[in-house]
């Protein structure tokens, strides 16, 4: 006859299940990790991860090379030569990673502009949204550039970031209204 040990004895020989593996991959994006009030909100972080999705095609949480000629292209910017986009990248990757991650990017995004930009060159970038050349803005040309931009918006949401954009409030985004804008102390301040 065998002897089984009582039952009490069994349940504490099994051993505890091993814990789970560590995560790979990058960790869940959490805007409150970004957000800095009153200067940046949550909601604020949340529309430049957006942007910054847009970029990044193949969600590795980083823009790389070809991800930032593709944004320079679909922006209506032709990039002939290499040396240009890696010039930008230069500038931008200040961890020397290869790519622009989110935090260089919310960097970017979010930094004031300095001095050296001059109406000249914020006149270059309106340029770029001001298909029809009339010196203005529409809320159509808006819509068309989030289109070409890939952004699935609402008509509702191109409203509302055009009705923040338009300061004046007199229908159309004019270049002094994009300027102002532009050179706000800090972002999303009003």
């Amino acid at each position: 006859m065998s002897r089984q040990a009582p039952q009490s004895a069994q349940k504490n020989d099994k051993k505890a299940p091993p814990p789970p593996p560590p995560q790979k991959g990058p960790k869940p994006f959490n805007a409150e990790d970004y957000a800095k009030p009153p200067h940046l909100t949550k909601e604020e972080v949340l529309e430049v991860k957006q942007a910054f999705d847009i970029f990044d095609n193949d969600g590795s949480g980083s823009i790389d090379p070809q991800e930032l000629r593709e944004a320079f292209e679909a922006s209506g910017i032709k990039t002939y030569h290499n040396k240009f986009i890696y010039q930008v990248l230069g500038e931008l990757d200040t961890d020397n990673s290869g790519g622009i991650d989110f935090e260089e990017f919310l960097h970017l995004a979010t930094a004031k502009v300095s001095d050296k930009d001059t109406r000249e060159q914020i006149q270059k970038v309106f340029n770029l949204y001001d298909w029809n050349k009339e010196g203005r803005v529409t809320w159509d040309e808006l819509k068309r550039v989030a289109q070409d931009l890939g952004e699935e918006m609402t008509d509702e949401e191109i409203q509302h970031m055009f009705k923040k954009a338009d300061l004046d409030d007199d229908g159309f985004v004019t270049f002094d209204d994009f300027y102002n804008l532009m050179t706000q102390k800090e972002y999303g301040k009003q």
